[in-house]
């Protein structure tokens, strides 16, 4: 599976001169729990990521107001990037060797176009379990009516 089957599409920026509560409002209103951070009111260069997590542990969970620390406070420098094109368990050794949740997904030109997340992983992983135990019951279902036909004796 690559990763270009599964990442979410798209990102959204926020310059790290914003507040926490602004980060918060833009999660909330997007659905989603990381935004890209850029170093000025242009998207033009990347500085980071800052995720829900980051906002919590490094800020709220220690009382800072979320209304006088910026998103460039608690945002991690750089974004971890994997290139659409590639397998999603490299993406996924990449994810555990760095102790991350999340990565930026670039085109052929180095662009980032979107994200993938565990959950994403998580999501393409369990549907294609869930096709498999599908497979096995239907299996075990002809065994019981025997209406299985060996390959070899048809």
């Amino acid at each position: 599976m690559r990763v270009k089957d599964i990442y979410t599409r798209g990102t959204v920026h926020i310059p790290r001169s914003c507040n926490l509560q602004e980060a918060a409002i833009q999660m909330r209103d997007q659905h989603i729990g990381a935004l890209v951070v850029t170093d000025g009111a242009v998207n033009h260069h990347i500085a980071g990521i800052v995720t829900d997590r980051d906002m919590v542990v490094k800020a709220l969970a220690k009382g800072a107001s979320p209304v006088t620390t910026t998103v460039g406070d608690v945002m991690t420098d750089g974004v971890m990037s994997t290139p659409e094109s590639a397998d999603v368990s490299d993406a996924m050794q990449t994810m555990f060797s760095h102790g991350i949740r999340r990565l930026a997904v670039t085109d052929h030109e180095g662009g980032v176009v979107g994200m993938l997340s565990l959950d994403d992983v998580i999501q393409a992983m369990s549907h294609d379990l869930s096709q498999l135990a599908s497979i096995v019951r239907s299996e075990q279902q002809r065994e019981r009516t025997g209406s299985v036909q060996s390959p070899l004796h048809p």
